[in-house]
């Protein structure tokens, strides 16, 4: 990076890692993976009456909340109708909401990413190709394999995308 700190970075929940960036990257701006985030919540409500309420709310409040009064009310309102009043992992959430509701990262221009999501991807289209008991020649086949197939997908979607005639007028009503 030429000497240069990175602008912004996106991470899981990691303490360690929080403490680190901080040190090191003390003018960057750090913020949490809102899917690693949303991914907890089957775990961390599996046992609650309400659970699903509580999803959709805290999916409502992250994705559509306007300004911070209404996350914030939303918030509190949700933690007093469903008794979560002793939930620490959601306390922590709400103590460090502006590093991971997009609301509150306004401020700070992210290219549209708020998770891990490229290395994520990568994972998931790596992971049908490959797995922890293989040689490592059988990894280096599946890995040609596994670029071979993203290639030819490539090309077949700019064939497509260049052979068809998309209509741009709209119907005269």
């Amino acid at each position: 990076m030429h000497g240069e700190a990175p602008k912004g970075i996106i991470t899981d929940q990691d303490r360690i890692m929080q403490n680190a960036i901080q040190i090191v990257f003390s003018n960057t701006k750090h913020r949490w993976c809102l899917w690693y985030i949303l991914k907890k919540l089957p775990e961390k409500f599996d046992y609650h009456i309400d659970k699903g309420l509580i999803f959709a709310t805290i999916h409502t409040l992250v994705y559509d909340s306007q300004t911070a009064d209404e996350f914030e009310g939303g918030w509190i309102a949700m933690i007093e109708s469903h008794g979560l009043h002793d939930n620490t992992w959601l306390s922590g959430l709400y103590d460090n909401r502006g590093r991971w509701v997009p609301y509150f990262l306004k401020t700070t221009f992210w290219a549209e990413m708020s998770t891990t999501q490229r290395s994520e991807s990568m994972n998931v289209f790596f992971y049908r190709y490959i797995h922890s008991k293989i040689s490592l020649k059988q990894f280096v086949e599946q890995y040609e394999r596994a670029l071979r197939n993203k290639v030819e997908k490539e090309f077949q979607a700019n064939f497509k995308s260049f052979s068809q005639m998309v209509s741009c007028r709209q119907p005269i009503i």
